[in-house]
């Protein structure tokens, strides 16, 4: 009986040791694998993951772990967890987040600065603003619009931005064919005081509807359009009730990547760089994929989705009055007409002097 204990006390204490001895591996990688991640990085944004807003997030996410080889993890916050692009906004300014990817107009309530980028008519393509020496490229001009930023905000960075096309306009029930379409119509705009100066040179008051609200606004009839690029239509269930799509050159849809510049300058100056160079191969990769994906989300919604593309019979009269609108939007602007004008001047020349 007492050989048969030794026995299996002896088979116990081996199987024990052999478990030991493969688990405790598994355990160091384990413990190496947590010590690389020595900085977290919350990054919130409106949209769903595969919203060209998510596609960035994640697309920057992914640049920073394999540029800093795992040591800097971004937490991608979809789906606007966070709240509104504006309170997004706000969070990154006092800290609560580190980062966002936000609308530029949704950001110039606290920075005014960014409200040259919402003038109609200031940019003619996206590649003004995305392609090489556009805009929101890194370069003299996003470097001078990153220094006005943190000096109207106190606490705001710019190191990336991207854009998501041009605005289209959307109705539930007819073309938007003329100017004279929009005044029988309810129209939902951003709260954002260029733009709605912008629609009422025009000859329309909008609803200012929070972005969040906009769809059950839609659905339910308290406004029956809207402006936004197209891709949202498609991949947020708008096409359910949106069927008649306008593609015009108004304005582009330009965002800013924000970051807390206590917290960037809380990161040594090599994690700074990694942050700074991951975001500009992201801006580059991002302007590719809005490109492609233009091509494919029309295709998907006319042949998927019964909706139809409308064409403006009077472009012209549209940018007419938009730009007759500016001298009373100079002051809106941070910086005033001096910096519209250097804005002009740097898309013209490519130098800011």
């Amino acid at each position: 009986m007492r050989i048969k204990e030794e026995t299996v006390s002896k088979r116990y204490v081996g199987a024990l040791g052999a478990a030991i001895v493969l688990a405790v591996p598994a355990m160091l990688a384990g413990m190496v694998e947590a010590a690389a991640e020595r900085v977290t990085i919350r990054y919130a944004h409106c949209c769903p993951a595969d919203h060209t807003y998510g596609v960035y997030a994640h697309q920057f996410a992914e640049r920073v772990k394999e540029n800093s080889n795992g040591e800097i993890v971004v937490q991608v916050l979809d789906g606007g967890v966070m709240g509104t692009e504006q309170a997004i906004a706000q969070k990154v300014q006092l800290g609560t987040i580190q980062m966002g990817g936000i609308t530029s107009n949704n950001v110039a309530q606290l920075a005014p600065s960014l409200n040259v980028l919402v003038l109609p008519y200031l940019n003619s393509g996206p590649e003004d603003l995305t392609g090489e020496g556009g805009l929101l490229r890194a370069g003299p001009f996003r470097d001078e619009l990153d220094r006005r930023v943190q000096a109207e905000s106190g606490s705001l960075r710019i190191i990336g931005g991207f854009n998501n096309a041009f605005r289209s306009m959307f109705a539930k029930d007819q073309c938007i064919d003329s100017i004279d379409d929009l005044q029988d119509l309810k129209i939902r705009a951003p709260k954002n005081p260029v733009m709605t100066a912008m629609w009422e040179s025009w000859g329309v008051s909008t609803y200012p509807i929070a972005w969040g609200e906009t769809f059950g606004a839609i659905a339910t009839g308290v406004v029956d359009a809207f402006d936004s690029p197209t891709d949202v239509i498609l991949n947020m269930g708008f096409h359910e009730h949106i069927k008649y799509i306008t593609e015009a050159t108004y304005l582009p849809q330009a965002a800013v990547v924000i970051i807390n510049s206590d917290f960037m300058n809380s990161l040594s100056e090599e994690d700074q760089r990694i942050l700074a160079k991951s975001a500009e191969e992201t801006d580059i990769s991002h302007a590719e994929y809005v490109a492609e994906n233009s091509a494919r989300v029309r295709k998907a919604l006319t042949e998927q989705h019964g909706v139809t593309f409308c064409e403006l019979s009077d472009p012209d009269v549209w940018a007419e009055k938009a730009r007759g609108a500016w001298p009373e939007l100079y002051d809106l602007v941070g910086g005033g007409k001096e910096w519209v004008d250097m804005t002009l001047h740097y898309k013209e020349t490519g130098s800011l002097k």
